[in-house]
């Protein structure tokens, strides 16, 4: 995949207006590109063909062509004038593969670590460089530059992340980078990008299905020109699961997004560009929390405890945007955007027995027969439930979400003696908001069957948490020659209100934290760029946390060597992260109940230091047959540096020098593409080492084994249409993905899809 992403950079390479060192110059017809205010670039194409040099050695000088006005597409960032480590992936490197799995997509990313949960990708767990992976919430995520978590400064965890079939790029950005994007800046940030209305007409079907009774159907249709255009898109997205529930049962799940947008563009001389989206997405998935005791999970993985037949997620957002940019001059260009989506979830999932041993200890960690054995029968369903201690708790976890803001930006570009500055401001104001109202219901196992117990229904929690955020971010790039310095500075004010009306307690707290960083870039002989920077991370404390509880922060440093060019790229990077509070939340999905639920804990000093590696070329071969290699590579370690007893329990008994739990020490990737006129092959190989799941030694703990994951997708075109065929977890491995939140779950079979893409033009 990163290959594909290096090919399409190929094409891509003089895509900019900002200075670049180019010694070397090939006339050519290329794709030139002009920077949007929101940190993108605008793809246009030169009319009539132009003499354009096109940078060979991945520098920084001045190409000196001019532009056009059509607009054909948006490519993402330039990421060699990024001081830190950032990856763009196209439409083309994710239509290779045809996946619908954040985590596959990303797995060829260096320095992205994920946590596996149900397997088939509905709940992506994605942390990186080290940063606690549960429910992405150390991430900033964004859908076309706008926050896209449910409530993502009052309840960051992502419940909700967009089908990425949907998705025409992803770019990851890491180090000094990561500052513009907020709030989360202790890891990253991941920008998901959409389709964009075209000047033109556009009719494109994708059909496919598979293994599982897997479906998938995707349309686009588009018609526009140079001041209009409206552009509608929709995804269906179905699975029958590869669990069996022990009485039979549906365990898949039915995804639906639909998008629409609008375009307007007056031809004025401000060159203003009004833009409009509206976003419907829908999921019904019969997935659980609940997992096998071992002996269990050696028999049968792909088993599922009847006592789990009622876990049903049901979920609805809708979201709309309204996005105005302009250019009064070259030299400025201003862009603003409103947004508002709106969430609600209901999850019906088995959480506990109403009083007995917790599940994830039970499953896991059990004491061989006396009340355990009773227990196990019961949650099993072998063993009818003796007393109202023995009635399994299923929650009804209803959540609603509201997230909305207004953001402003305005990039300058001017000169003082030799040095180009490119000056950015940009300025957010945002409100989200989460109400959970979850009720407690007992239900007794009886026959292996659940049936109501005689207890009432409980009102296990109602509450709300609400933060209101203002963000201002200020940045100069700055190129000199050979050299690009980029300065920068990020403000964070908050303020966090929790009512709980159960209890009847009420907190606010205010945080207000500035962060600085800074990044350069040198660029070198035989096309080589050294980076490197400093930068520091936080992550805010969500509104009803005790006053004990402090933000977690850190301080990043990198040091990279880059080298893209037209047929190679090379990237190598050191990070090395020094937390002086790291801090984790307790989630269902860690496998926390009751009052723990959704609290904060700190824990101490700890340290993250690592290695990244990168490497791709294309190699064109005779008979126009063109092979592409890539190698991908992320050597960690992360540790504690402090003793501290937690009540979260992912950490636990703290020990210094113990690992940080779901950092695994070695991962990588390997691929091969292969293109030859209508013909397209690809293979690839995904490793991952052995990680524990809990704060330790790593000695006598269980361990989530490591595993190496092969895929290969072949695709051939005919004329308008595109077959292909792919092919996952080709060795169809059974492994242990995750123990908690509680018990072991499996690893996705092998799965085959094959399907037909056409588009027209």
């Amino acid at each position: 995949m990163i290959a594909a992403v290096l090919v399409a950079m190929v094409s891509s390479q003089g895509l900019t207006e900002r200075p670049l060192l180019a010694p070397r110059a090939t006339p050519k017809r290329v794709l030139i590109a002009q920077a949007d205010g929101d940190g993108g670039y605008w793809v246009l194409e030169d009319e009539p063909p132009l003499a354009a040099p096109e940078p060979e050695d991945g520098g920084l000088a001045d190409a000196g062509v001019r532009f056009s006005t059509r607009v054909v597409g948006q490519r993402g960032p330039d990421v060699r004038r990024i001081t830190g480590s950032a990856i763009t992936l196209q439409e083309e490197d994710l239509e290779r593969r045809e996946l619908n799995d954040i985590h596959r997509v990303l797995g060829e990313v260096p320095g992205v670590y994920f946590r596996e949960e149900d397997g088939l990708g509905l709940r992506p767990n994605i942390g990186l460089r080290g940063a606690n992976p549960d429910r992405s919430a150390k991430v900033t995520l964004m859908e076309d530059g706008v926050l896209l978590t449910p409530a993502p400064y009052s309840a960051p965890a992502a419940y909700y992340f967009p089908l990425v079939t949907r998705m025409v790029g992803v770019d990851v950005f890491k180090g000094p980078a990561a500052i513009r994007f907020g709030p989360q800046t202790i890891g990253g940030a991941i920008n998901l990008r959409t389709r964009e209305v075209p000047r033109g007409n556009l009719l494109k079907l994708d059909v496919a299905g598979g293994s599982r009774f897997q479906a998938r159907v995707h349309g686009v249709a588009a018609a526009g020109s140079e001041r209009w255009g409206v552009l509608a898109e929709g995804v269906f997205l179905r699975d029958d699961g590869f669990k069996v529930l022990d009485r039979g049962g549906n365990t898949g799940f039915e995804r639906s997004e639909f998008m629409i947008k609008g375009r307007a563009n007056p031809g004025d001389a401000w060159r203003q560009h009004f833009e409009v989206k509206a976003t419907l997405a829908l999921e019904d998935s019969r997935e659980t929390y609940l997992g096998l005791a071992r002996s269990d999970f050696e028999a049968t993985p792909d088993r599922r405890y009847a006592t789990s037949a009622l876990d049903r997620m049901q979920w609805n957002r809708l979201s709309v945007a309204g996005r105005w940019s302009a250019r009064p001059t070259d030299a400025l260009t201003i862009s603003a955007v409103a947004y508002r989506h709106s969430f609600l979830r209901t999850w019906n999932r088995l959480d506990r027995f109403r009083r007995g041993p917790g599940l994830y200890e039970l499953l896991v960690q059990p004491v061989r027969g006396g009340l355990d054995g009773q227990y196990l029968g019961v949650l099993r369903g072998e063993v009818d439930s003796s007393s109202a201690d023995e009635s399994l708790i299923v929650l009804n976890n209803q959540r609603t979400f509201v997230s909305q803001g207004v953001q402003l930006d305005a990039r300058l570009t001017l000169a003082t003696g030799p040095v180009q500055h490119e000056l950015e401001a940009g300025l957010r104001f945002h409100h989200d908001e989460i109400r959970r109202n979850h009720t407690a219901t007992g239900y007794a196992v009886t026959g292996g069957l659940l049936e109501r117990d005689a207890l009432p229904v409980v009102q296990d929690t109602l509450n709300l948490g609400l933060s209101r955020a203002g963000a201002l971010h200020l940045n100069d790039t700055m190129t000199w020659g050979r050299l690009l310095l980029s300065p920068g500075l990020r403000v964070e004010l908050i303020d966090g209100v929790f009512a709980d009306r159960l209890s009847g307690r009420a907190t606010r707290g205010l945080q207000a934290v500035p962060l600085l960083g800074a990044g350069a870039v040198v660029a070198l002989p035989w096309g080589l760029n050294v980076f490197g920077g400093v930068h520091q991370g936080f992550s805010p404390v969500t509104p009803g946390q005790g006053t004990e509880v402090q933000s977690e922060r850190a301080l990043h440093a990198e040091l990279g060597l880059r080298a893209p060019s037209r047929r190679r790229r090379l990237e190598l990077v050191g990070f090395w992260s020094e937390y002086s509070n790291i801090t984790g939340e307790c989630t269902g999905s860690a496998g926390c109940v009751d009052d723990a639920i959704n609290r904060q804990f700190n824990g101490g000093a700890a340290r993250i230091i690592g290695l990244e590696a990168l490497a791709s070329v294309s190699i064109a071969l005779p008979a126009d047959l063109e092979l592409v290699p890539q190698v991908t590579y992320t050597l960690t370690s992360a540790r504690f540096l402090s003793d501290f007893t937690s009540s979260n329990p992912i950490w636990g008994v703290v020990r210094t020098g113990d690992l940080i739990p779901y950092v695994p020490t070695h991962q990588g990737s390997a691929r091969l593409i292969m293109n030859r006129d209508a013909l397209s092959l690809s293979v690839g190989a995904e490793f991952t080492s052995g990680f524990i799941e809990e704060a330790g030694d790593g000695v006598g703990q269980p361990v989530v084994p490591g595993r190496l994951l092969l895929d290969a997708t072949a695709s051939y075109r005919v004329g308008l249409f595109q077959f292909y065929v792919q092919g996952t977890n080709l060795t169809n491995q059974r492994l242990v993905v995750a123990r908690r939140p509680f018990g072991a779950r499996p690893l996705a079979p092998l799965a085959v899809q094959g399907g037909v893409r056409v588009q027209w033009p």
